[in-house]
């Protein structure tokens, strides 16, 4: 199924511009950007999209206004609400001196819809049929909502959000790509205009992610550094039709990333892998799956050899322009590095130990973190637990799926996800499903060469992660709290002893709303390895 996503967004992102007709901005036009923190900060940054879209008006001497309506938090839901209470309350969002009621009194030429990104991130829909349908609705009342505020708006532009995470092939992106299948869908049923600004933003992330394995296209996982905002500041104006402005800006500022989108190189991802069955476990190691996406320019994929010194090649499946490469190896022998050879083009990419992680413990709502029900917090993984057992030595029975059993994923912590380059970061939200007030067990295997005291210390990744984390070691409970940067606590630690050999350590990570992301690692202790 991944692999199909991925071919199918290919495809998009090759042809896209090429079928889709823009009408010309004409003089004078007024236009409005409904959006999230991601519009707010085209304005409070220096470089945001806002501020680099009215330069290059002023410099094509064009009077066309260009004003941004961003709001921390918001999503289609959200922004209804807004656009209700704007007919009678003047609400300001992120941006300092723009108000709503005010704006949109002023009436708009144009009206460009920038939103998703916090619906994914909350998220504020289920990951399931119903959910995208019922986010299908909610989009078209939001156009509805807009045209009849505006009543004067002649053209309304929809576009999908930029990437969430670093990874185009992990769930979270993969999800986002409905959102865009959705949202062309509204613009044909609605008479709107369409713009796939999330496909841009991939296309040249990939393309320069494949001549430098560190470049970056966001600040924090979700919102889009400086070139980020030079992609959607090119991607708006095009949007427009401003077709001779949105090139000289691209030649200006867009091109000295990116040369061409032919130059020979390679992007490396370490993709997460369903267990479908329980691996091998000797002395504390698992024999584990892996497996690596690549995305190819200038080489073709018949020229790519795929080696390890640790890890065994199982398979390569080859297309065009890209591979997927799957290996096996111990847990004990990670991290490692896998190495590619692609033409004249050498590249690696680093495999950390796992997490095992299994997803999709639905859990009754609760309106705070501080009314958690504690009492109810309990599933057969935890009474397993408890009783000494290794949670993937038993078989449960998954909470969602009648008779089918309780999936475990290897998840690989990876410099493109939430956690950047912690080797004990975990983005759960990376893996499906990833529904509010959904549960997940994380399990990891510590193994030290003595008996000896340890500090495990957590950490809530992210900017605003809300979880409630259970943790047991060697079938103990040691910890039972909420760690949030948006509640009582970010970081937290509790002293541990730690057995020689295999230590298994067990968390139930309860979600709340936002990243769902944490960390566990072990300091002040002597030769640990996982």
């Amino acid at each position: 199924m991944r692999r199909i996503f991925i071919t199918a967004t290919l495809f998009v992102l090759a042809t896209l511009l090429s079928v889709m007709p823009f009408r010309q901005s004409v003089a004078g036009e007024r236009v409005l950007v409904v959006g999230d923190s991601i519009t707010g900060h085209s304005m409070n940054l220096p470089y945001g999209f806002t501020h680099e879209v009215r330069k290059a008006l002023e410099e094509a001497k064009s009077d066309v206004e260009f004003v941004p309506l961003g709001g921390s938090g918001q999503t289609i839901f959200s922004w209804r609400n807004i656009v209700r209470n704007s007919y009678e309350n003047n609400q300001r969002l992120d941006i300092e001196g723009i108000f709503v009621k005010e704006e949109f009194d002023r009436g708009a030429d144009t009206i460009i819809v920038h939103l998703g990104m916090n619906d994914a991130l909350q998220p504020s829909i289920k990951s399931d049929e119903t959910g995208f349908a019922s986010w299908h609705d909610e989009y078209v009342s939001l156009v509805n909502d807009l045209r009849k505020r505006v009543p004067n708006v002649k053209r309304v532009i929809l576009t999908p959000p930029t990437m969430l995470t670093e990874n185009p092939c992990d769930f979270k992106n993969l999800f986002m790509d409905r959102f865009t299948t959705i949202i062309k869908q509204v613009a044909k049923e609605t008479n709107c205009e369409f713009f796939d600004l999330r496909a841009e933003f991939e296309r040249h992330f990939l393309s320069a992610r494949r001549l430098n394995p560190d470049f970056r296209i966001t600040l924090d996982f979700v919102h889009p550094n400086e070139f980020g905002h030079q992609i959607m500041s090119w991607s708006f104006l095009k949007s427009l039709g401003l077709d001779d402005i949105a090139d000289a800006y691209y030649q200006n500022k867009v091109a000295k990333e990116i040369s061409d989108f032919k130059t020979p190189g390679v992007a490396l991802f370490v993709n997460d892998v369903l267990l479908e069955n329980t691996p091998v476990k000797e002395e504390g190691s698992r024999v584990v799956p892996v497996e690596i996406k690549g995305f190819l320019s200038g080489i073709n994929a018949d020229d790519v050899k795929v080696s390890s010194d640790v890890l065994k090649l199982v398979n390569i499946e080859k297309a065009e322009d890209q591979f997927t490469a799957r290996l096996e190896g111990p847990t004990s022998a990670l991290p490692a590095f896998v190495s590619v050879e692609a033409g004249d083009v050498t590249r690696s990419v680093l495999v950390n130990a796992p997490y095992f992680v299994a997803t999709g413990y639905p859990f009754e709502s609760y309106p705070k973190p501080e009314e958690f029900p504690r009492e109810k917090a309990i599933s057969d993984v935890d009474l397993a637990t408890l009783e000494g057992a290794d949670p993937l030595d038993k078989e449960f029975k998954s909470p969602v799926k009648e008779n089918a059993p309780l999936q475990w994923y290897c998840y690989y912590p990876s410099l493109d996800k939430t956690g950047a380059t912690n080797p004990c970061a975990v983005d759960i939200a990376a893996l499906p499903p990833a529904n509010a007030f959904d549960a997940c067990y994380v399990v990891r295997y510590v193994v030290s060469p003595k008996v000896q005291s340890a500090t495990l210390k957590l950490n809530s990744e992210g900017f605003s992660t809300t979880a409630i984390e259970k943790i047991y070691l060697n079938g103990k409970e040691i910890y039972f709290d909420c760690l949030s940067p948006r509640h009582i606590k970010a970081k937290d630690q509790v002293e541990v002893e730690l057995k020689e050999g295999v230590n298994i350590l067990v968390s139930r990570v309860d979600h709340t709303y936002w990243q769902w992301a944490t960390s566990f690692s072990f300091e002040n202790a002597e030769g640990l390895s996982f």
